[in-house]
Order: C-alpha cells, then structure tokens, then sequence
C-alpha cells in the first residue's frame, strides 16, 4: 500500500512512486492514523455522509476544497464541495459504511490486494491495543480533574498571600 501525504489518498498500484495527482513521491505502509481521502460530496449528501460515519464511530473530519469560490459563506449556503477523510485504521469500515449508503459504488474504489488488507487489519489491531480500558481512562480522569483543584487551591492561596503581602504597602 502507498500513500500521498499531499494528496491523502492511498494508491495500490505497486509500480507507482509518485502520484498521479499531484506527482509527489509515495510512502509506503503510513502511520495507523494517517488521513486517508474516501469521498467528496456537497449539500444533502454532504449531511447524509457525515451522519453515517457518526452513527457507526468513524473518526472522521470534513475540509472543503481549496478550489470553491466561498460565495457559500456570502449567502450562508453550504459548502459545494467538501472531501472526507478518516484514519487509514478506519478506511475498510468508512468504505463499507459508504457503500452502505450508497455514497460511493464499489466499482468506484481501488481493490485493496490480501497484503493490503493485512496491513489494514494490522493497524486497527494497533489502534485498538494503544486504547486504555475502561476503568483507567475514568481513573485518570478522576485524577487530572483532582490535579486540577489542586491547581485552583495552590494559586487561590498564592493570591491570598500576595494580597496579604502587599497590603502594608496599599495603604490599608
């Protein structure tokens, strides 16, 4: 598998160096969380994707397109086109959400070969592995949020003793 950090898109070509579309030299096996581009779509389609990937826990981010006019924000339209990109640990889910739909056809995307899909595989495993449990997520919550009141009770006394410092000096 190759990838475009320009372009974000992943090429399964494996004669390809550079890419197609922008000519910039490819890297093969990218990061687990690297933005991969899956569809560009605008109005109502744009909501219908991004509904999608939310209800089925895709990370996902939404940019509009360098080349769009922005008289969308003169008459508070919508964007008129917008690309969709989601960590490549999440590509197979995010294809297979938009197939569901019906956003993107199969036939439309570029056949991933078993090797790719390995690493696919490998990458969600790595994700999923980095995650904490449950229990020590609230733990570290609970205790950032305790770091936190120290914190307000260390200035709000610091305050109280500069304020008594300088008293004399004000006068009162």
């Amino acid at each position: 598998m190759k990838y475009c950090s320009k372009c974000k898109q992943i090429h399964t070509a494996k004669e390809l160096t550079v890419c197609p579309h922008c000519s910039k030299k490819l890297i093969e096996n990218p990061g687990c969380y690297s933005p991969v581009k899956t569809v560009t779509a605008n109005g109502f389609e744009l909501e219908r994707i991004r509904a999608a990937l939310t209800n089925a826990d895709i990370p996902f981010s939404v940019k509009e397109e360098r080349y769009d006019t922005g008289l969308q924000i003169l008459n508070s339209a919508p964007p008129e086109n917008c690309s969709f990109f989601v960590p490549l640990c999440h590509y197979d889910e995010a294809v297979q959400t938009l197939i569901g739909i019906g956003a993107v056809k199969e036939n439309e995307l570029q056949e991933l070969d078993k090797q790719d899909e390995e690493f696919l595989r490998q990458s969600r495993q790595q994700e999923k592995s980095q995650e904490l449990p449950e229990n020590k997520a609230r733990l570290i919550r609970f205790l950032s949020f305790i770091g936190f009141l120290g914190v307000l009770v260390v200035f709000a006394w610091f305050v109280d003793y500069l304020l008594s410092f300088l008293t004399p000096f004000l006068g009162r």
